[in-house]
């Protein structure tokens, strides 16, 4: 998409909306906390904020500068840059241009920092958008999400942020950035998750992996910082948590459909990864669900 020229008038510009995760964000593995929209000005001093949080900056005209560890990279229409805000970080309108024209939405959730590091976003943070459906788009309808409010906003923010990271993966694959080593632990979650219901073995992960059970060990401790039968759990009871907020179905047949044809396991596993039972967690989620949902 290409921007108008952006009057002086205009500027600066800073919108910033919050978002408060409700109790069901806890049903999706990533939450946004907040986002915005800037315009700024080669006059401001850098934005140097220190969070505990992931951003992605969408620049939408002018040039930006980012700079990472001392290392600084351009930012430009239609690029994302992908940071990693408990480093230390700054960012600002490029001195020689007018203006810095980008949004921005912060979030958290589970194997991000795993992600980041696996795509080689320390030593490239940028990310070139123009082969994906205009990422504007996706930006500007969460900003609506979170600045209205609504209930569901947890449930839309999640599926729109899954397509932007979606995105990231694509690119940076695309370009051959993603090691072989990565590329086969990514067939092997995909796999997985077609059919979570299979009594999986480290075994069999290995071989749809072509490694050894030693070699697919290491990798996943390397890549994904946990092992591969704790992801598993992990995503087991991640597909488990919208089933037992949206849906009335016994937890017993819940639990079989994510892979555990024992119940108990489950519940064991569940508490354990999530602090509260699935009952409790139902009932929690019934809780703030509204009449006709």
């Amino acid at each position: 998409m290409t921007h108008e020229a952006i009057l002086p008038e205009t500027l600066p510009l800073d919108d910033v909306f919050f978002q408060t995760p409700g109790k069901l964000s806890r049903a999706f593995p990533y939450t946004l906390l907040a986002a915005g929209r800037r315009v700024c000005t080669p006059a401001e001093m850098p934005i140097a904020h220190r969070f505990n949080h992931h951003t992605l900056i969408l620049t939408l005209s002018g040039k930006g500068q980012l700079q990472v560890n001392e290392v600084s990279s351009s930012l430009h229409e239609g690029t994302i840059a992908w940071l990693d805000s408990s480093m230390l970080y700054s960012h600002r309108c490029e001195p020689r241009h007018s203006h810095w024209s980008y949004l921005w939405v912060g979030f958290v959730g589970y194997g991000l920092d795993t992600l980041f590091d696996s795509l080689g976003v320390i030593g490239n943070p940028i990310f070139d958008t123009a082969n994906t459906r205009d990422p504007e788009a996706l930006f500007e309808v969460i900003l609506r999400e979170v600045d209205t409010g609504s209930f569901l906003a947890d449930n839309r923010c999640f599926a729109l942020l899954a397509q932007l990271i979606s995105f990231l993966v694509s690119e940076r694959a695309e370009s051959s950035e993603l090691s072989a080593s990565v590329q086969r632990l990514q067939r092997v979650m995909e796999l997985v998750r077609t059919d979570l219901t299979r009594p999986w073995t480290v075994g069999d992960l290995a071989t749809a992996a072509n490694l050894s059970q030693a070699q697919l060990f290491r990798r996943f401790r390397q890549k994904m910082g946990t092992t591969p039968l704790d992801w598993l759990r992990h995503e087991r009871v991640n597909a488990a948590k919208p089933l037992l907020v949206v849906t009335d179905e016994q937890i017993s047949r819940i639990a079989s459909r994510c892979g555990y044809p024992d119940p108990f396991h489950f519940a064991r596993d569940f508490k354990k990864l999530v602090g509260v039972t699935p009952s409790e967690f139902r009932r929690q989620g019934q809780n703030v669900r509204p009449i006709g949902i």
